[in-house]
C-alpha cells in the first residue's frame, strides 16, 4: 500500500495574510528549514507555501496542511501542526475539520475479481459481510455496448455520535489491478468546537478505523 498523501482541512473564516514562512516558524515554532522550496507570490485573498513533502495552504474559508508520500502516517506532525497554528488564532470562528489518507493499493487479480462480481451482481452478500451500521454504498459503472466494468465505489457511514462522519472511495483503474483509496474523516464543530481533538489528538484513533474499514471491505489486512 502506497501512500499518496495525508492532509488535515479545517473550514471556517481564515486571513491568508497571516500565512506565512516567519509565521509558520517564529511564531508556531516549526522546525521546517530556512526556506520554502516554494511559495506562490502573496495576494490578500490566498497563501500557499511548500518545504519539500509538506504544503501549507490557506484562502478565506480554508486552512489545510498536506504531507506527500508519507511513509509512516501514524508519526505525521500533521495534527501538532494543525494543534499549534489554531491555538495563535484563538478568535477565528471554525465550522469543520476534516482529515483525509489518500492511497494505491496493488490487489490480486482474483481478489479484486470477487469484489467486482458482488459489487456488480450481489452487493446485498457484501453489505452483509462489512458488518458496519447505518451506512450507504454507491457504485458507478462505465457501460459501453460491449461490456459492464465497475469504476468505482463508496462507502459512506451515516454521522455517528459527536456529530462525525466517514467517507471511503475506491476507484478502480483497469488492467493495472491497482485501488486508489481515498478516506475522509469529518467532524461538525459548529455545535461543539472541542470536538476538534477528535483530529488533534485523537489522530492515531482515526488511523485505525481507516484500516479497519479497508480490513472489512478487503477482507484481510492490507498493511
Amino acid at each position: 500500500m502506497t501512500n499518496n498523501h495525508i492532509n488535515i482541512v479545517v473550514l471556517g473564516n481564515f486571513n491568508p495574510s497571516i500565512l506565512t514562512h516567519h509565521f509558520l516558524v517564529d511564531e508556531c515554532g516549526f522546525d521546517l528549514g530556512s526556506t520554502p522550496s516554494e511559495q506562490i507570490p502573496r495576494i490578500p485573498v490566498v497563501s500557499s507555501i511548500e518545504y519539500d513533502n509538506l504544503h501549507f495552504f490557506a484562502d478565506l474559508g480554508r486552512f489545510q496542511i498536506t504531507e506527500k508520500n508519507s511513509t509512516n502516517p501514524k508519526q505525521s506532525k500533521l495534527p501538532k501542526y494543525v494543534d499549534t497554528y489554531l491555538k495563535k488564532l484563538p478568535y477565528t470562528p471554525i465550522k469543520k475539520c476534516g482529515m483525509n489518507f489518500s492511497y494505491m493499493i496493488t490487489i490480486k487479480s482474483e481478489e479484486l475479481d470477487k469484489i467486482e462480481m458482488q459489487l456488480m451482481s450481489n452487493r446485498k452478500s457484501l453489505c452483509e459481510s462489512l458488518e458496519m451500521d447505518n451506512f450507504q454504498l454507491q457504485v458507478f459503472f462505465d457501460i459501453s455496448a460491449e461490456k459492464e466494468q465497475l469504476k468505482k465505489w463508496i462507502l459512506q457511514l451515516a454521522p455517528q455520535g459527536h456529530n462525525t462522519k466517514t467517507i471511503l472511495s475506491v476507484s478502480y483503474t483497469p488492467d493495472a489491478n491497482t485501488l486508489g483509496i481515498d478516506f475522509n474523516y469529518e467532524v461538525d464543530l459548529v455545535e461543539n468546537y472541542d470536538l476538534i481533538k477528535n483530529i488533534v489528538d485523537g489522530y492515531d484513533e482515526v488511523y485505525d478505523l481507516f484500516l479497519a474499514q479497508l480490513q472489512k471491505l478487503f477482507g484481510r489486512k492490507i498493511l
